[in-house]
């Protein structure tokens, strides 16, 4: 029986429903019901009448219920003595972020940790992968997000997310027609990128020196939506993540290169720096939630 489980549970039983408790703390619904299920095959026995609108406590959820309470009940009061003795009542992270993973992939994260840490302040640093490694190693950042591709001795880490890199376009674009993209092809259209000290240039660097031929670059910006809205109207194409193009976003279409691009992100902090209590938490927290996904 995990920590996690009791908490999914009274957060379905608070909520009323799994999909309102998935919303409540920031996880998928999928994560939710296989958690109650771990939970109720480990007790041997059901806890919820699952119904199609909503879940009803069986006899066995409703005394269940009590203990549970009183264990997260535990847990916190615990938890707050130990923040207070440690500082956490109070302070600030800091982290820098690429902006397009600080757009899709870390929103989620971020809101669970505030939920747990209430007291704690943070401050997201918008800035590339390349950016964020000076920094660190400048020590002007205790945390940050950095490619996995180069990373220097000083550095520890843990590993985040693998990223494909797409080439992202109008649907009427005429690479649109093309299941993958050859870099000749790409390398024929203007581009709008991230300005220097974004992944971005790595790979337009990669894709020029093997094609012998320079990049057409019509536009830079760091702002996402700017990008976004320029790749819509077929102004230009960007090779962006592909956690930055949701399901639902129908007018920019993505291909894959025919030679494929993976980026690998880890969290990062230097071996031989202070790392504050606040960072710490969030350091361990982030590693931990990105190891249970």
């Amino acid at each position: 029986m995990e920590f996690r489980q009791l908490q999914h549970f009274v957060a379905v039983v608070e909520t009323g429903s799994i999909s309102a408790a998935a919303r409540r703390l920031y996880l998928a619904q999928p994560a939710i019901s296989a958690s109650i299920k771990k939970l109720e095959n480990e007790l041997n026995m059901p806890l919820l009448h699952r119904r199609e609108r909503g879940v009803r406590l069986t006899e066995a959820g409703q005394q269940f219920l009590q203990h549970a309470r009183q264990i997260l009940k535990q847990a916190k009061d615990a938890k707050l003595a130990m923040q207070a003795i440690e500082g956490l009542d109070q302070g600030d992270v800091e982290i820098g972020v690429p902006p397009m993973l600080g757009s899709y992939f870390f929103p989620p994260l971020l809101m669970a940790f505030k939920h747990q840490y209430p007291s704690l302040r943070l401050n997201i640093i918008d800035s590339g992968t390349q950016s964020i490694r000076k920094k660190l190693l400048d020590g002007d950042l205790e945390l940050g997000v950095v490619a996995d591709h180069d990373i220097p001795a000083e550095f520890e880490t843990g590993k985040l997310i693998r990223e494909e890199m797409v080439v992202c376009m109008a649907a009427d674009h005429p690479l649109a027609e093309f299941d993958k993209i050859e870099y000749s092809d790409f390398l024929k259209h203007e581009l709008i990128l991230f300005g220097k000290g974004y992944y971005h240039h790595a790979l337009i660097d990669r894709i020029s020196q093997k094609e012998k031929e320079k990049p057409k670059i019509a536009f830079t910006s760091n702002l996402l939506p700017l990008i976004k809205s320029i790749i819509r109207k077929g102004y230009a194409i960007s090779p962006m993540w592909k956690v930055t193009v949701q399901d639902d976003d129908d007018e920019i279409i993505t291909r894959p290169f025919v030679e494929p691009f993976c980026i690998d992100l880890s969290l990062a902090w230097r071996r031989d720096s202070y790392l504050s209590r606040a960072n710490q938490a969030f350091r361990d927290f982030i590693l931990e939630e990105v190891k249970n996904t």
